[in-house]
């Protein structure tokens, strides 16, 4: 960013040169030179990609005002009273690219050369002389940050202006008078039949001021800063526009350069304005609200720094202190301070304005535990079990090819997301389980000589929300995903998933009916069947969370791969895999189980053999002698599953339970197990209609 000396003193005092731009360095603007340009001095300060709001010379003169506690003069901005209606109708139809857009009209132009002075601060600065009009929208947004760009209203179709997404091809002739071919993630300003501009890089050639423009459509709108930076990156054709969209400029600043730019082409330019500014959309601008708490500098930095101090830089900077406690406070952050928005970052704006040179070298400062999330314990405790268990970490790529997509993901079939163009070759979509790929690098790692293959991985995929669910939030959701790949079959997997909910503190538990709610009893995992694509049919389970006052949700899937998946990844049909939501987890973990005493008493196992219908499960059987709250029962087992039609009769099966009784208090005797196994017996044949068997 160069600045003009000159222009600079507008808005603030200037201190001499030399300390100026010491000054500055030290709050983070490195100085890159000082030169003299005619009459006037240049300094060049590198502006880092986080600090869009020094991309103006208000930004760096709020710098210079608060560094060396001098007053910030802002320009007046007077315009006109209008009325009537809006002379052109701006419509948005790429909202997620184009959040906000105003036009105002200005008749009567006299397009000519500009005043000596705008010449020799544009010239100051490294910007070219064009025109009147053109000058302007180039000095305001020098100034305040926010690109502009005017128009001739007489060469736009139809008046009406429509942001939309360009079509595929499309040919568009920009302001250099080169044709380029878009794309259709791409956004264009467009009238009634054509694109006149590429949104937030560059206007175009077709509708550009000149000496013959009477009439004036001048913008100012918001662009987003992913797809501005894509198209001006995609067709080799940044611009100074496109450099401050891509960073983000002020929100506030989009309305007040509108303005200001309007009164400087009616006061140089001469005109009228024509009716009120037409608008669209809504300014996307959620300021951060941060608790700054009193010692939080001191515990840093290791000085002290007077707590009204802190306060005072940072209203200097343009925080708002929300509310006022004992020990901290909660500040709102600035529209142009977009960088700021942890607690952090306030004792750096406080380190950076009172001065590192404040900050001692030699002062030891005390070393306090670190404070991990929750979702940084889940992720370290499951870590740990799969590393227990011998498996070896992984990190594969985030994108797959597209073949591997064709396996719905089990956390929902919406379409996954494409790059464009591809982050790597062959492998264009962000991919929506990690199953597919940790596969491949099993593969991979068996090929090469590895004796086992077990590999886990710990990483996010990518999954686009249904409109109906975004609720104005992010429409993409990236679940934290734990998968486990092996050699085995499908009870191999779920004894792995077993072990790793367990040191989470979820245990299994019977099944339920879908949908239920869970009374006061707690949390925990039930396995029920999965169909899937990508899992073996008949060998697969969904893991059900069971949450006390919440209803159930799937929070991971177990089960052997399919002969499908197994012949596009060339792998060993007997694997198994287990993917576990990790971010489902995280709140529900238990870090310090309860510790139960053991029980020095003996033992009692006895084996229940049940004739039941083919339709009951082992968790229906399971929850009928869990339904007898018997105090003793200190484990059940499945011994064995036998089917013969001609004794047991035509559907039925006879299933062994194997259950073992103690007593925490005394000795079980005979009778006193005969009695509970006789409860147990019962309670099955009257919830699953077991009878027992001869």
């Amino acid at each position: 960013m160069i600045v003009s000396l000159d222009w600079l003193g507008e808005y603030v005092d200037l201190p001499p040169v030399a300390e100026m731009t010491e000054r500055l360095l030290l709050a983070g603007l490195n100085h890159e030179s000082t030169e003299a340009a005619g009459s006037d001095t240049a300094v060049d300060l590198e502006v880092t990609s986080n600090r869009p709001d020094c991309l103006g010379h208000i930004g760096i003169a709020r710098e210079v005002a608060v560094l060396f506690d001098r007053p910030l003069r802002m320009p007046a901005v007077e315009l006109p009273p209008v009325s009537g209606d809006a002379p052109v109708r701006v419509t948005i139809e790429a909202g997620d690219i184009c959040p906000f857009y105003s036009a105002r009209v200005i008749r009567g132009v006299a397009v000519g050369p500009s005043p000596d002075w705008l010449v020799r601060r544009l010239a100051a600065v490294g910007v070219a002389s064009v025109n009147n009009v053109v000058d302007i929208t180039n000095y305001v947004m020098l100034e305040c940050g926010q690109p502009l760009h005017a128009f001739d209203l007489s060469r736009l179709a139809g008046n009406q202006i429509v942001v939309r997404r360009a079509v595929a091809e499309e040919p568009f002739v920009a302001i250099n008078h080169k044709q380029y071919a878009l794309t259709d993630e791409m956004s264009v300003i467009a009238d009634a039949e054509r694109p006149v501009a590429l949104a937030g890089v560059m206007g175009g050639a077709e509708t550009e001021i000149t000496e013959a423009t009477a009439d004036v459509l001048l913008e100012s709108a918001q662009f987003a800063p992913l797809p501005v930076r894509a198209a001006a990156r995609g067709l080799v054709l940044g611009s100074p526009s496109s450099y401050r969209f891509e960073r983000g400029p002020d929100p506030a600043a989009v309305e007040w350069a509108s303005r200001r730019a309007a009164a400087l082409i009616v006061e140089l330019a001469g005109g009228r304005l024509d009716g009120p500014v037409a608008e669209a959309g809504q300014l996307a601008s959620r300021p951060a609200e941060i608790i700054l708490r009193s010692n939080r500098v001191e515990t840093v930095l290791g000085v002290a720094v007077a707590w009204d101090r802190q306060r005072e830089i940072l209203r200097s900077l343009g925080f708002v202190e929300r509310e006022a406690m004992a020990d901290a406070s909660r500040w709102a952050a600035p529209t142009w301070r977009r960088d700021c928005w942890r607690e952090i970052d306030l004792v750096e704006e406080v380190a950076r304005i009172e001065g590192y040179d404040c900050v001692p070298e030699n002062v030891p400062l005390a070393a306090q535990p670190v404070q991990r999330s929750p979702r940084e314990r889940t992720v370290r405790m499951v870590a740990d079990v799969c590393v227990a268990a011998g498996f070896c970490e992984a990190m594969t790529r985030s994108v797959v090819a597209e073949s591997f997509e064709a396996f719905d993901s089990p956390w929902g079939g919406v379409a996954p997301l494409v790059c464009r163009p591809p982050l790597v070759r062959g492998a264009d979509h962000l991919r929506r389980t990690l199953i597919p790929s940790l596969l491949e690098a099993r593969v991979g790692s068996l090929a090469a000589g590895a004796p086992h293959g077990d590999l886990f991985e710990i990483a996010h995929g990518y999954i686009i929300r249904p409109e109906d669910a975004q609720d104005g939030g992010s429409p993409v959701e990236e679940p934290l995903l734990l998968t486990l790949v092996t050699g085995g079959d499908f009870f191999c997997g779920k004894g792995l998933a077993t072990a790793v909910l367990a040191r989470l503190g979820l245990q299994e538990r019977p099944t339920i009916e879908s949908g239920a709610t869970m009374g006061p009893a707690g949390h925990g995992v039930c396995f029920q069947p999965f169909v899937s694509p990508l899992l073996a049919p008949g060998r697969a389970a969904e893991i059900v969370l069971q949450r006390s006052g919440f209803p159930t949700c799937r929070i991971g899937v177990v089960g052997e791969i399919s002969p499908s998946l197994g012949q596009c990844l060339n792998a060993d049909e007997h694997t198994v895999v287990v993917e576990l939501r990790i971010d489902c987890l995280e709140f529900i973990v238990d870090e310090e189980p309860a510790r139960v005493a053991l029980s020095s008493f003996p033992a009692i196992q006895r084996d229940i053999n049940l004739v039941v219908d083919e339709a009951v499960s082992w968790g229906d059987i399971v929850a009928a002698v869990e339904s007898t709250r018997c105090r003793e029962l200190e484990a059940i087992r499945l011994g064995e599953i036998w089917r013969d039609a001609d004794r047991l009769g035509q559907g039925k099966k006879s299933v062994v339970v194997s259950v073992r009784l103690r007593s925490p208090e005394t000795t079980l005797s005979a009778e006193q197990a005969n009695a509970l196994v006789a409860a147990m017996v019962e309670a099955c044949t009257s919830r699953v209609g077991a009878t027992l068997r001869a």
